[in-house]
């Protein structure tokens, strides 16, 4: 019977990365059993801890792929305790990455306590601006900041933010966000001529 079991486990490790789905479970777990429920104009914080499976080949600081997969975690903690992820469910949508930009400021260290602050920036009625920030606790700095878009699927702005606080009346678009979005523009005009 133990031997089924490791192979059922290893079998598992070697077709998914079971450790992405744990993290999920685990900071959703933990956000719904001892944080409270927030609006769309709150921040959602989740903490991580870079160690020896986050860094680059130098061995020294967390490798950029790392950042994208916590910005992950911290971006399905901020859909659940929001309820937007509770509406899209129902609505049967869904919201996808589809664009991100991050500009990192300095590395976090290896056995560095950091923190990654979620917000959701401005919004239309088919796509989520999200603003995220890595901060280290020990300094309070701001390591990397990253604006990422979230295209709606199949759900509406308005079905999305039912019943959540906040939402009654839409931020105005941020400046940063105007000229990103006019940068994806060129770029796409670009692809469409080659096209």
């Amino acid at each position: 019977m133990l031997c089924v079991i490791t192979v059922l486990i290893a079998l598992a490790y070697m077709f998914w990365d079971v450790n992405y789905f744990l993290r999920i479970a685990f900071t959703i777990g933990i956000g719904r059993l001892f944080q409270k429920k927030c609006g769309v104009n709150d921040t959602s914080t989740i903490y991580g801890f870079c160690t020896t499976q986050d860094v680059d080949i130098f061995l020294r600081h967390m490798n950029n792929a790392r950042y994208v997969r916590e910005l992950d975690f911290a971006r399905f903690h901020f859909y659940d305790r929001t309820g937007i992820y509770e509406n899209i469910t129902k609505a049967n949508g869904h919201a996808l990455q589809g664009a991100s930009s991050i500009r990192y400021r300095r590395t976090i260290p290896i056995f560095t306590a950091y923190k990654v602050e979620t917000r959701l920036a401005y919004w239309d009625d088919k796509t989520l601006f999200i603003e995220q920030k890595f901060i280290t606790l020990s300094d309070g700095f701001v390591r990397a900041i990253v604006l990422s878009r979230q295209n709606l699927i199949d759900v509406n702005a308005e079905t999305l933010f039912k019943g959540i606080p906040g939402a009654e009346q839409k931020p105005t678009c941020p400046e940063e966000i105007t000229h990103w979005l006019q940068s994806i523009e060129i770029s796409s005009a670009k692809l469409r001529k080659k096209d």
